[in-house]
């Protein structure tokens, strides 16, 4: 399987996703938000679009199904949670199901958090490389936030119980690019972090066309929120000790929301 980003660089910094089969010429759309672009893209890529599915029920990645749709003819399918909200879905999404993208599969899993309806999709690259379509739950260097739907209790659970345990080389496709503002993020609460440092060097000497996209080794090198138990987050975020893990995440969240 084939992963297409389509970074839009638009004011949400958005990255629509197509899962390829090379196989078959088939191909799933994911959280689509600029149509003409995406189906440009197929086109260009010679494959069919066969599925359309929605990581959460926010109208910035599932607004545009309808369109998408009469566009490509193509099945909807959504999280079960998200029904009451989304309209027109052919099928209902839960924690383990399959989606066939051409001879070839992904695999859902619940993520709540970000929303209580949010899934990932989890899959292996031509090349062998396992990665993960986290929509807004897991970001380059960050999280979702949980203001719209969401719960910040329960997206700490998902972050350390599905994607903390991940292989080093999983790779993460996030719903948007917001990775040098997560970087900066980092940097303000642990400015000893050298790994986001030099990677936020990396990315200012770049002309920022293409994303770049991070692995769960590096996330656990960059992201405060899986690295909750360094002590110099935690003493410049001047929490007493002993503090649970899960109250370090939920004063990242806090201060993030504000920042």
């Amino acid at each position: 399987m084939r992963v297409v980003p389509i970074p839009l660089r638009n004011a949400f910094d958005h990255i629509n996703y197509l899962l390829v089969c090379s196989v078959k010429r088939e191909a799933v759309a994911v959280d689509p938000y600029d149509v003409p672009r995406i189906v440009a893209e197929a086109e260009a890529q010679g494959v069919t679009i066969t599925s359309i599915v929605n990581t959460h029920e926010h109208w910035d990645h599932a607004g545009k199904n309808a369109e998408m749709k009469a566009r490509t003819g193509a099945a909807v399918m959504a999280p079960r949670a998200a029904a009451g909200t989304l309209e027109g879905l052919d099928r209902l999404l839960v924690d383990g199901d399959t989606i066939s993208v051409g001879a070839e599969s992904v695999t859902v899993r619940a993520v709540p958090g970000h929303t209580m309806a949010s899934i990932a999709l989890f899959g292996v690259e031509d090349d062998g490389t396992p990665f993960v379509v986290s929509g807004d739950t897991l970001f380059g260097a960050g999280v979702g936030n949980c203001g719209y739907g969401g719960h910040a209790p329960t997206l700490q659970e998902t972050i350390s119980g599905v994607f903390a345990p991940l292989a080093d080389e999983t790779r993460v496709y996030p719903g948007h690019d917001y990775l040098k503002r997560n970087l900066a993020f980092t940097l303000s609460i642990e400015p000893g972090n050298a790994a986001a440092r030099a990677l936020a060097s990396l990315l200012e000497s770049s002309d920022g066309s293409a994303p770049h996209f991070t692995t769960i080794g590096e996330e656990r090198a960059i992201n405060l929120f899986l690295r909750s138990g360094s002590p110099e987050v935690r003493a410049n975020l001047e929490l007493p000790a002993p503090t649970r893990d899960t109250d370090v995440f939920l004063a990242i969240r806090s201060r993030r929301d504000h920042w």
